[in-house]
């Protein structure tokens, strides 16, 4: 797929969550590697812009097959703080490959799209950093989107409370269970 394909495909996407899930998975598709999106990005996936919009696409994957393919698609580098480097197009803003590997432990969930699958960072580690922030920042608002997270999800809450213990968030987790009846 060439550039001006793949701008045509990514401007008729209906929203913006839409267009972060079919850029990985056309992204998987033409690296032919596995694309995760993670961070913010599945935060959005899972919330909808309408709730939460991420300031970049953070995404793990085979940098030295996913490079090539952003080239391609004329994505530009750019660099950042501390000499980080992400790519940037306006469509799809700034994507920052975040390592090769997902480090959770957690198996993300693929989601199919019109263009192809797409693997979401599983929702735990998500609703950990929101938790974390939340306590941090003294946050209702981003405890309300680990809530809106957690809502109607089988969860691995030993995972969870390991985490939420070594955050410092495990009085805030302990709310959330409450609110969503573990």
């Amino acid at each position: 797929m060439e550039a001006v394909e793949f701008d045509r495909v990514i401007a008729s996407a209906p929203n913006r969550e839409d267009r972060i899930a079919w850029f990985g998975a056309l992204l998987a598709k033409e690296s032919q590697t596995r694309v995760e999106i993670v961070g913010g990005s599945a935060i959005e996936i899972y919330l909808s812009s309408s709730e939460y919009i991420s300031q970049d696409v953070d995404l793990v994957g085979a940098r030295d097959r996913i490079e090539p393919v952003l080239r391609r698609w004329d994505f530009r580098q750019v660099e950042g703080r501390s000499r980080r480097v992400y790519w940037l197009k306006k469509s799809i803003g700034l994507v920052d490959i975040v390592g090769a590997g997902d480090r959770s432990g957690l198996r993300p969930p693929r989601i199919e799209t019109p263009y192809g699958p797409v693997w979401v960072s599983a929702v735990e580690p998500l609703i950990t950093r929101r938790l974390s922030r939340a306590h941090r920042e003294r946050s209702d608002a981003l405890f309300g989107q680990a809530v809106r997270l957690a809502e109607g999800r089988k969860l691995d809450w030993e995972y969870l409370e390991t985490l939420a213990k070594y955050e410092g968030a495990a009085s805030l987790l302990k709310q959330l269970q409450k609110k969503v009846k573990k």
